[in-house]
């Protein structure tokens, strides 16, 4: 009874394994997803509402599909010192933890571009990071399509040669 049980948690941690690894490659194309609707709600700010670079983060702070940014959330902070914008979109950017080394350097990038232009120019600029993060979510997508199915399907592979060996 005791050989079985053992069997079936190697089997289920396994296979829960596999699937961790396959969820976190889902939730970052996600959040890629997220970022490049961040860029267009920020160019539809410029654009009609010809709001400031701090009007704009507080905007986005509070909006509810980016709650879970805690890049914003720092920056809202970091805007209430006497400290420039880029210098502040970066330092929020390099401690918000989740986000990838590829996804902060595009993010950083855009903090020092932007409010350096007029409008015209700030959307150019903006259009340019959407198609960069437009590439970045078909390739996570399709690493997603190839390594998500291969991490769940090995970790229940995994999980049941091991129960046979067991055996």
């Amino acid at each position: 009874m005791i050989r079985i049980t053992g069997i079936l948690l190697i089997f289920l941690t396994s296979t829960v394994l596999g699937m961790f690894l396959s969820n976190n490659i889902k939730n970052k194309r996600e959040r890629l997803v997220k970022e490049r609707k961040m860029l267009e709600e920020i160019s539809i700010m410029i654009r009609f509402n010809s709001l400031t670079l701090k009007e704009i983060i507080y905007e986005l702070e509070n909006a509810e599909l980016f709650c879970d940014f805690k890049f914003l959330k720092i920056l809202k902070i970091m805007l209430e010192k006497p400290i420039s914008f880029p210098e502040a979109w970066e330092q929020a950017i390099k401690k918000d933890d989740i986000i990838s080394e590829s996804e902060k350097k595009v993010l950083i990038e855009l903090g020092f571009n932007l409010g350096t232009t007029d409008i015209d120019g700030q959307l150019s600029t903006l259009n340019i990071y959407k198609i960069r993060l437009d590439k970045m979510i078909e390739e996570e997508s399709e690493k997603y399509r190839v390594k998500g199915k291969m991490y769940r399907s090995l970790g229940i592979m995994f999980g049941a040669m091991i129960g046979i060996l067991i055996v």
